[in-house]
């Protein structure tokens, strides 16, 4: 799992990390998000050949009573090596019919600009409903919008 994170992030994939990030740093998050899934905070969809981790959705179903029939899809990675091929599509609509069957009627979620991820998530349904510029700063010479968006399911 930390491998799979530290190959998106060196690639510079939107996955909460920069490119500077050390798997050290990748590790205490990846930690953090396995233990949301063992305790049931969290549920977990993999794309895998044999042992490998190539893919990974994340979804958190909304703990508060007022917002159980929500969730936010926090994760959504794939192996850089397999970007273009669809695999990441095939897994977030895996991960929204995951949510739908576990009773979830809408998702959000968050990513930054200037991956071209607006034009993804739009044609896969989503809708952007703000941002916030500048939140994201992977350099000191480079910030970048978080984008929020949603999904009816």
């Amino acid at each position: 799992m930390t491998e799979l994170w530290f190959r998106v992030s060196q690639a510079g994939g939107a996955a909460g990390f920069a490119a500077s990030d050390t798997v050290e740093d990748i590790r205490a998050v990846a930690v953090g998000m396995l233990a949301d899934v063992r305790d049931g905070r969290a549920d977990m969809l993999t794309l895998s050949d044999g042992d490998t981790v190539l893919g990974v959705a994340v979804i958190e179903p909304g703990q508060r009573p007022i917002r159980r029939h929500s969730g936010e899809l926090t994760w959504l990675m794939v192996d850089p090596d397999l970007q273009g091929q669809g695999w990441g599509a095939k897994l977030l609509g895996a991960a929204v019919a995951h949510a739908r069957a576990i009773g979830l009627v809408r998702l959000e979620l968050h990513t930054r600009s200037g991956h071209g991820l607006e034009r993804f998530y739009s044609s896969q349904g989503w809708t952007e409903r703000g941002r916030w510029p500048g939140a994201v700063r992977l350099a000191e010479d480079d910030e970048r919008d978080e984008i929020w968006f949603t999904r009816e399911i």
